[in-house]
């Protein structure tokens, strides 16, 4: 088998295509940082098996949220651990949630 003498860069020829192909590129800006809310104010509890995280109070989430957005991370997801937990999740979707809460700090 002869060796090929014309190689063309079909993976080079538009900075699109280098893009797409390229080696994985991970930025702050590819990220969304979790929050674990709580009901209360100025709360902030280690979370003992999930080192560097926290569950904490609405208005601990601003401050957190502020913190990692200027670090270049441009979203968080908020889960909610709720006072009260029943069979049927009830808390997920009440009004009065910890997590329908959270969002209007």
């Amino acid at each position: 088998m002869p060796f090929r003498l014309h190689r063309p860069r079909r993976l080079r020829s538009a900075d699109a295509i280098r893009r797409m192909v390229r080696e994985t590129h991970l930025t702050p800006d590819d990220f969304i940082y979790p929050v674990f809310v709580t009901s209360g104010k100025g709360v902030r509890k280690k979370i003992t098996s999930m080192p560097g995280c926290f569950q904490m109070s609405a208005d601990e989430i601003v401050k957190e949220a502020q913190k990692v957005y200027k670090l270049g991370v441009p979203a968080i997801i908020i889960f909610g651990i709720p006072e009260h937990k029943d069979e049927r999740g009830s808390e997920a979707y009440s009004a009065k949630g910890v997590v329908q809460k959270a969002p209007d700090m």
